[in-house]
């Protein structure tokens, strides 16, 4: 209930707020792409605290770059079932991986770890 709640507020803004103020953002991802990846990833409390976080660091007393968001997930992915993939899941350093082949279908079953998030493209490059 709450993270719909904050998801529809950040695409609001996103969509009404933000096209009138202009890119102004530091970092990379802006601030409301960053939280909008937070709150589908993290428990609400704590992507508000990371929010709030990011929020304060905007300023021209911090350098800015590219700073993806950051969770701690426990992973369960079907192998071998193709599927569109709308973010990248980029552990921080080696996954703990357990294997199992199971009758229905092949499983990755990944620990409890740190996981980048970043945004795939919805514009694919053709050359």
């Amino acid at each position: 209930m709450v993270r719909v709640a904050c998801l529809f507020v950040i695409k609001s803004y996103q969509r009404y707020i933000s096209p009138l103020l202009g890119a102004n953002c530091r970092y990379y991802p802006s601030c409301s792409e960053y939280a909008k990846q937070l709150y589908l990833f993290q428990n609400p409390l704590v992507a508000t605290f990371k929010t709030l976080n990011r929020i304060l660091s905007c300023n021209q007393f911090f350098q800015g770059g590219i700073v993806y968001p950051s969770v701690y997930l426990s992973l369960r992915v079907s192998v071998f079932k193709p599927c569109l993939v709308k973010y990248w899941l980029v552990p921080d350093g080696m996954p703990n991986c357990v294997f199992s082949n199971i009758p229905n279908g092949a499983f990755l079953k990944i620990k409890s770890q740190t996981f980048q998030i970043i945004k795939n493209s919805p514009k694919v490059s053709r050359v």
